[in-house]
């Protein structure tokens, strides 16, 4: 009889078999989109790295020093994502999906029931990432002149270290959860560890410099987690060495680090089934009860919100109502504070690397690529946070009826809502990018005007796309993301970013380089600035104008 986890486990194969073999009935738009954007990720990313090779070869014998480290620096800072992204994508798998409430109600073992939760969320946490392993083995694979049977081997001892990351990172999640206090002791230990956290990285920073030796001191000055990567006991030195000895044709230790990533899997995926059967059913009651005491009690952020908040009528109260919402979903808040916190400890260490002393062209330039890889995540958090906004509301449509408001003034306030708040992660960020820069005055007046109209475009793009598109009846974000209007937002913003921040970043590259001369030197910045403004408000007003006449029109 097999076990009701192999069958749970199977029948999700079936399900995603029939939705590949239905894939034809999906807009042709959906897919040709999506198999566009994957095939330019592979190809870009492809290049990038064999470039990067390139360029570490031609350097000639210390290649052989530089290319094992930067290995384990890169697959440490992938592990840690995949931690990042098994955490949050297994919490909302193990507590708060619908299938797993349905089948607490089955004769379903607990063990089984959290075993196949778990395998879930790590396939579903792991796979993205496989589109940046792939293009970095198959680079480095073709610049070494691999055989196929070595690229095949590289490929194999990655996915073990991916499901070892991701497990990593549920098991932490789960321990958290069931363990960790609340209310003012959370608070206290919270601040606590931040201390703590940032006395220890004192310590270490002190220690690594005084501890350095000769062959590492530039590297160490570059990259400070560069000793922390090469730490022979951490899975991303395994994957590491693992690649470079099939790389050198050392199959026997090769297959010693795919069989001790392989083992550690195993170990990690038996201890977390019987720790599950324990705690698991424990930890949901704890959740749900938590969960319930949240929405039912006046907490922190709902006071502060109800006392802070600012507006008045239908903005205040929608307002405070989707900020709630917001806070009260962790698989929400999380992603946002993913993105935008990686994305701010990188511009912070942008000083320590030395980039303020590079010549004004090169920072002017990287200051735009910044801008523009942050306008690029706005962008699909504003597809992802913003679009399904107008049709999730569609389920109490009864109650905005009978308020007095209109629909049309209910995405108004959710256009200023999402605007205020793109904007301020914006300038804030991009502000912080551009002081360990050291920029230009030009390329800060520009940034300054940047940003906030990146920021209209997209609220107005997706807000007013959302309004058009609206789907009625009970529909997941995902769902409503799935369809026409979402592949159309999705296509438009990025298009957006590429035209807002791209071409103006080549026009101010173009005049620090000294292109041109003369008057041009005074009339140029003016012309930018109409051009951004010109763009971004027709990005982002005609959208808006459209769906507020679809909402005020439409019959609902």
């Amino acid at each position: 009889m097999m076990r009701p986890c192999f069958l749970l486990i199977r029948n999700h194969l079936f399900e995603l078999r029939t939705a590949v073999r239905h894939l034809h009935e999906q807009p042709k738009l959906k897919v040709g989109v999506i198999a566009l954007f994957s095939l330019s990720w592979l190809a870009g990313l492809s290049w990038l790295f064999y470039a990067g090779f390139d360029f570490l070869y031609r350097l000639g014998g210390a290649a052989f020093f530089l290319v094992p480290r930067l290995f384990t620096l890169f697959f440490m800072g992938l592990g840690f994502m995949l931690m990042l992204s098994g955490a949050v994508t297994g919490y909302a798998t193990l507590f708060q999906t619908p299938e797993v409430r349905r089948l607490l109600t089955w004769p379903v073992p607990m063990r089984d029931l959290f075993y196949y939760s778990l395998v879930k969320s790590t396939l579903m946490s792991s796979w993205a990432f496989f589109f940046i392993i792939i293009p970095f083995i198959g680079a480095f694979g073709v610049y070494r002149e691999w055989r196929l049977l070595m690229l095949v081997w590289a490929f194999l001892i990655s996915v073990p270290f991916v499901m070892l990351c991701s497990g990593l990172g549920v098991l932490l999640m789960l321990v958290i959860v069931r363990w960790i206090p609340r209310g003012r002791t959370l608070a206290l230990l919270g601040v606590l560890a931040l201390v703590f956290a940032g006395y220890s990285a004192a310590e270490y920073m002190r220690e690594l410099k005084a501890n350095q030796t000769e062959d590492v001191m530039v590297l160490v000055n570059f990259v400070p987690g560069l000793q922390l990567a090469s730490y022979p006991l951490m899975p991303n030195g395994w994957m590491a060495n693992g690649i470079l000895a099939f790389s050198n044709e050392d199959w026997g230790t090769g297959l010693f680090y795919l069989g001790l990533l392989g083992s550690s899997v195993g170990v990690l995926f038996l201890f977390m089934a019987r720790m599950g059967s324990w705690i698991y059913p424990e930890t949901m009651q704890r959740q749900q009860v938590g969960s319930n005491v949240w929405a039912k009690q006046a907490s922190f952020p709902s006071r502060f919100l109800q006392a802070g908040f600012p507006g008045k009528g239908a903005l205040r109260a929608y307002g405070i109502k989707d900020s709630l919402i917001f806070l009260r979903d962790p698989s929400q808040w999380t992603q946002f504070l993913i993105f935008f916190g990686l994305l701010g400890l990188y511009f912070l260490n942008l000083g320590s690397l030395g980039y303020s002393e590079l010549d004004p062209v090169w920072s002017n330039l990287i200051a735009f690529l910044n801008m523009f890889s942050l306008s690029a995540v706005m962008s699909s958090l504003s597809a992802r946070f913003v679009f399904p906004q107008m049709s999730l509301e569609s389920r109490t449509l009864w109650m905005v009826g009978l308020a007095p408001t209109s629909l049309g003034k209910l995405m108004l306030i959710k256009f200023s809502l999402a605007g205020v708040t793109l904007a301020i992660v914006g300038v804030t960020l991009s502000s912080l990018s551009n002081r360990m820069l050291d920029v230009s005055p030009l390329s800060l007046f520009l940034s300054r005007l940047l940003m906030p109209s990146v920021a209209f475009s997209l609220a107005g793009m997706s807000t007013g796309l959302g309004s058009m598109f609206m789907e009625l009846g009970p529909q997941t974000p995902a769902q409503i993301l799935s369809g026409y209007g979402g592949t159309l937002n999705l296509i438009l913003t990025l298009l957006t970013v590429i035209l807002v921040v791209l071409i103006p970043g080549v026009v101010s590259h173009l005049l620090i380089s000294g292109n041109f001369v003369g008057h041009q030197m005074n009339s140029i910045p003016i012309f930018t600035s109409l051009y951004i403004l010109s763009v971004s408000g027709l990005a982002g007003g005609i959208p808006l104008w459209l769906g507020y006449r679809t909402v005020t029109r439409r019959d609902y």
